[in-house]
């Protein structure tokens, strides 16, 4: 029985050591493969890496945005021997401060950015300081060669780690087309954990390119000349279009005050704004087209008709509207010409209130032209049913709405075209089609009637200053008052003046809005009509409008390039 339970006793501890055995077995065998596949995920990191980013070009060939290849520098702590000595020989070469490299290494991590956006030969040198710990990573840098030339359009970018993303303009807007796709590296790292050699896992694909409309040449009059005109009349901001009234391309987008879009941060945000598509105020006389378009659309003028403007003004109910016009009795045609309140608020007390609304909505007054530009101002149309007994002539004086630049040169180039609202283009890609999204606001014989109305404007109205030597001009110009939170003063306008030329087949309209001039001398026709003029001179050199007389070429210079020349610049 002793023997028997003895034998027991036995048994039981072989199989309790067979259990034993057979967890050493399962540790030893079946977990050592997890083991191993947790060291190799320790040993290996996955880095992406993003594509270049297309360029952005003028329709000239000029190089607005591009990217050339750099390197970006990783540096492991951990096996990084000498840290000192390496700052000290590292710092100078990388054109930064000791204290900056040194604040990267002893930051904690393992694994630090020191630079990015290195060149090539430079990080090379980096690289023999410590090989061991060091790593280069491909990495590119994005440049603007020709500075601020058209900043608030094309934009600029920011910095994510290695990724870079559009923050502003067409960088933003197109992001997604201008990225590209991203490599992926894997970083393998040795025994003990150096970073010893990358391997691509995915070839990325270079972003798009863009071809803006824009003439690069006749962008840099448009920001020479606005600019020249804030400071002659100590304006805050002022904003130019020119656009091709046969396409909808636009061939000039200024906006002043501007930034470096390789330096943005050192403007303030409000530069950043592309003010001629996000920026919207009352348009001023430079609707009074508009308004006669109406009137004779609706047949509520006879011909020959006279109005009477000798009271330098009228009353509206029960308040008093100044008229600025040389008193005398006009036909609607000298109406618009001579930019009378008195007889402009006639014509549109006669019009029914949704036709002078409808009239306003067909020229694309209150709705974003979709140009692609993000954060587009809409404008301002109240719907008739929140009109005042003011509302017909505040419309009939510019009053009462808002509108863009952009807006109110795409609505001058239908008048300038016979008729026809198109969709403004800023990319070459989508202007191919002039058909596309036009839409016809009048006939033809209208048109042809406000254009002969405009034209007489620049020759015998308000607008004589926009006239040029060796072509016939046409235009409106317009002063309106400006809201500052939300009322209107005395100090506060903008200087319209809206106009097409050469007549009689016009090929370029163009507009000009310059706000808050100086209070000495606030009126469009010296302030604004200037300027179109000489944006029309610039544009019929550039353009090859033949002259009825010979002119000579003005003297065209671009914007300041950058410090660094770029292929592909023209």
């Amino acid at each position: 029985m002793n023997r028997r339970r003895l034998f027991a006793v036995i048994a039981v501890l072989a199989l309790g050591v067979l259990a034993v055995f057979a967890r050493g077995v399962d540790i030893t065998v079946f977990e050592h493969a997890e083991w191993q596949r947790q060291a190799v995920r320790q040993q290996q990191k996955v880095i992406e890496v993003p594509g270049s980013r297309g360029t952005i070009r003028t329709s000239d060939g000029y190089v607005l945005a591009t990217s050339v290849d750099r390197v970006a520098i990783q540096v492991d702590t951990k096996v990084l021997e000498y840290p000192e000595i390496f700052v000290r020989a590292a710092a100078p070469l990388l054109d930064a401060s000791e204290e900056d490299c040194e604040k990267r290494i002893t930051s904690g991590r393992r694994s630090v950015w020191l630079a990015k956006r290195v060149r090539r030969d430079v990080a090379d040198q980096v690289r023999e300081l410590a090989p061991q710990a060091v790593v280069l990573v491909p990495d590119f840098a994005r440049l603007y060669p020709q500075g601020s030339l058209a900043a608030p359009v094309v934009g600029f970018v920011g910095r994510e780690e290695l990724n870079t993303v559009g923050r502003a303009g067409f960088e933003h807007s197109f992001d997604a087309v201008l990225a590209g796709e991203p490599e992926k590296y894997l970083a393998v790292n040795d025994a003990i954990q150096r970073k010893v050699r990358l391997e691509r896992l995915h070839r990325g694909r270079a972003g798009h390119d863009l071809e803006l409309t824009l003439n690069a040449k006749l962008q840099a009059r448009c920001e020479m000349t606005l600019a020249e005109a804030l400071k002659k009349h100590d304006a805050t901001a002022g904003s130019a279009v020119v656009v091709d009234v046969r396409t909808g391309s636009i061939l000039a987008l200024a906006s002043l005050p501007s930034f470096d879009p390789a330096t943005p941060g050192a403007s303030p945000p409000g530069n950043w704004r592309l003010r001629p598509v996000q920026d919207a105020f009352e348009p001023g006389s430079t609707v009074k087209p508009i308004v006669a378009a109406a009137a004779l659309a609706n047949n509520v003028v006879r011909p020959n008709e006279r109005f009477d403007c000798r009271k330098k003004g009228t009353t509206v109910a029960g308040h008093w509207v100044r008229d600025h016009a040389d008193p005398g009795m006009y036909t609607l045609d000298e109406v618009v010409v001579h930019s009378a309140n008195t007889g402009i608020i006639e014509v549109a007390e006669r019009v029914p209130e949704d036709s002078l609304r409808n009239a306003f909505a067909a020229f694309g007054f209150g709705r974003r032209t979709d140009v692609g530009f993000p954060a587009e101002a809409r404008g301002l149309m109240p719907e008739t049913r929140s009109w005042s007994r003011m509302s017909r002539a505040g419309f009939a004086l510019g009053q009462e709405l808002t509108t863009s630049p952009l807006q109110l040169a795409m609505a001058y180039a239908a008048i300038a075209n016979g008729g026809w609202l198109l969709k403004p283009q800023l990319l070459v890609s989508r202007s191919a089609d002039a058909a596309d999204g036009r839409l016809r606001v009048m006939g033809g014989a209208l048109a042809g009637r406000l254009q002969r109305m405009l034209e007489d404007a620049v020759l015998e109205g308000t607008g004589k200053l926009a006239a040029i030597p060796g072509y016939r001009t046409a235009g409106k110009t317009g002063t309106a008052q400006r809201a500052v939170d939300g009322s209107f003063d005395d100090t506060h306008h903008v200087a319209w003046f809206a106009g097409f030329f050469p007549m009689p087949e016009p090929r370029v309209a163009i507009v000009v809005a310059i706000e808050n001039p100086a209070v000495t001398d606030i009126w469009a026709s010296t302030v604004s009509a200037p300027v179109f003029a000489d944006i029309a001179q610039a544009s019929a050199c550039l353009l090859d409008l033949s002259p009825t007389e010979p002119v000579a070429p003005p003297d065209i210079q671009l914007a300041a390039r950058g410090s660094e020349t770029v292929e592909g610049d023209a």
